[in-house]
């Protein structure tokens, strides 16, 4: 079981992307009010939750396949969600390199946050092989909305500066939390 600070750290990674694309998005809209904030919020706080808890069920269906490498999984799936995170953040990708104001839909949004998304049904899989409980998904959801009405708000002031340093440390913060668990399942026994 992960504990309760892992759980807000994993919550906060995952919100970092959908940050650094709200955050772009907000950039290229110079009189982005707040209800189009909270929208693009609910939009990315949605995406991120059902992906976390689409993955977590699927883990739970799967469970006795996994249970003997769950500690794996989690250093692997973190690990590599961490990388290309920092990847991206290094690249300065934050996934919508394209955007228009064609774009400032609510399908673009959605396309957006669905592609920053992914990652949380590959977290919600390492969550559940992990022991955390499906109600991160909430947490997921409810950072991500939060965040991300925050980095599309502030958009206009600091655009893409940033953008990628979020995404940097979310994915540092996902590669440790995956390197915590493998770490207490082989030293657990």
């Amino acid at each position: 079981m992960l504990s309760p600070v892992l759980l807000v750290l994993t919550s906060l990674s995952l919100s970092t992307d959908a940050f650094a694309a709200a955050l772009a998005r907000g950039a290229g809209h110079p009189g982005a009010r707040t209800p189009e904030a909270l929208r693009t919020g609910a939009v990315f706080g949605l995406s991120e939750g059902l992906m976390c808890l689409l993955g977590w069920s699927l883990a739970q269906i799967a469970e006795s396949w996994i249970t003997a490498l769950d500690h794996w999984i989690a250093l692997i799936l973190l690990g590599v969600i961490g990388g290309m995170m920092i990847r991206n953040g290094l690249a300065g990708d934050d996934g919508d390199d394209d955007a228009e104001p064609a774009r400032a839909t609510l399908t673009g949004t959605v396309l957006t946050a669905l592609g920053t998304s992914i990652d949380a049904a590959a977290v919600g899989v390492a969550l559940a092989v992990s022991g955390g409980p499906v109600w991160t998904a909430l947490m997921v959801g409810g950072s991500s909305f939060l965040i991300a009405s925050l980095g599309y708000r502030i958009g206009p002031k600091v655009g893409e500066k940033l953008g990628g340093w979020a995404e940097m440390a979310g994915g540092a913060t996902l590669i440790l939390i995956g390197v915590s668990v493998f770490i207490s399942h082989v030293t657990a026994g």
